[in-house]
């Protein structure tokens, strides 16, 4: 059973578009990341030009509200991995006999739909190019089982979002053909000079791996009292607020829950804080990089693709509460300098809009 995103007529748009793009993604869209860069690739690429399907295996296409091209089937029950994928096999095979082949299947976040975009081209003897976009470590993916490196070179190529990623499918097949891009960013509001220089935020969901428990300790053992503003929402939230009731900093901590413009409630800090465990390129920090902020982060996959240790913001290590104490009361007793705010933003305007989907263009065409 599959839904769609219906908006007015059907378009029949076969007869004028240059080539049909199929986002293929094993989950269904939450608020996130991904999320934001799907929406843009639907926003950013002409329609008269680029036909982008946005196919989601489970339910949540939301997100999406508006556009007319987006599908999600009903939940796969399987639990076995296997199992699942061939219930996607048969459910894009199913999408393409009744909506017709893709030019370019991008083959989303889990390694393993390589696998499937490659079966269903076999199975309908069809051709079309694969291409894998994995939004997160290829590393973290194969742990929790979906896949590896071995499954994404069934695809003709691969969009990257961090250098280590690149490394680990060049260190497999030296001969792959990738794509280094990030991610877009959104250029914010330049902000010259906050207003409260002791304020620190940070935005995005609120989950174990964001490991936001480590930030509220290094707070505690800080001895300045830094203001701290969380903007973001998910499971671990009742329990964030619990830590920070415990810690007592009720009067330093905000939690504001999730906003549809999180950095309008950020143009008076002057860093943004993260403490991940891993991440796949965290948007949010170029997004506040562009704001002229100094981001102070783990050292983690994307975020040292565009992070210069004391030039645009600083590492810490992780778990390191302590640390990051440290840190925060060096910066707050004007030992260490916050980075200089023009070099920040310069720092991701490679990221920008236009930049992003020039390159992102490119690589379509030569994937023709």
């Amino acid at each position: 059973e599959m839904q769609r995103s219906l908006v007015g007529s059907e378009m029949c748009i076969r007869d004028r578009v240059i080539m049909v793009i199929d986002i293929l993604s094993p989950v269904g869209g939450r608020c996130g990341g991904i999320e934001n860069v799907i929406r843009a690739w639907t926003k950013n690429l002409p329609r008269e030009l680029y036909d982008v399907r946005v196919i989601h295996m489970s339910s949540g296409i939301k997100y999406l509200e508006g556009y007319d091209r987006a599908y999600a089937f009903d939940a796969c029950e399987e639990v076995d991995i296997n199992a699942r994928l061939t219930h996607f096999t048969r459910n894009y095979a199913g999408f393409i006999n009744l909506y017709g082949k893709p030019d370019i299947c991008v083959a989303v976040n889990w390694p393993a739909m390589c696998v499937v975009a490659d079966a269903v081209k076999r199975l309908l003897k069809l051709d079309f190019r694969i291409v894998s976009w994995v939004h997160s470590s290829i590393d973290e993916y194969e742990q929790s089982g979906f896949g590896s490196v071995r499954e994404m070179l069934m695809a003709d190529a691969h969009i990257c979002i961090s250098r280590s990623n690149e490394r680990r499918i060049k260190e497999l097949c030296p001969d792959a053909v990738t794509y280094y891009v990030g991610n877009p960013v959104n250029m914010q509001e330049f902000i010259e000079k906050p207003i409260d220089n002791n304020t620190l935020c940070y935005v995005g969901r609120l989950q174990d791996v964001k490991r936001v428990d480590v930030i509220l300790e290094a707070l505690y053992r800080a001895r300045h009292k830094w203001k701290f503003k969380i903007v973001g929402s998910g499971e671990s939230e009742d329990e964030l607020k619990e830590i920070a009731a415990y810690l007592k900093q009720q009067d330093q901590v905000q939690f504001l829950g999730w906003k549809d413009s999180p950095w309008e409630y950020c143009k008076d800090a002057s860093a943004l804080v993260c403490a991940s465990e891993y991440e796949g390129f965290m948007l949010t920090g170029a997004e506040a990089l562009s704001m002229g902020m100094t981001v102070i982060s783990t050292p983690v996959d994307g975020v040292i693709d565009y992070v210069r240790h004391g030039e645009n913001g600083y590492f810490f290590k992780n778990e390191d509460a302590i640390g990051l104490a440290h840190l925060l009361d060096e910066i707050y007793e004007g030992k260490v300098k916050l980075c200089d705010r023009i070099d920040c933003r310069k720092s991701v305007e490679m990221y920008n809009i236009d930049n992003y989907f020039d390159n992102i263009k490119r690589i379509l065409e030569d994937m023709r």
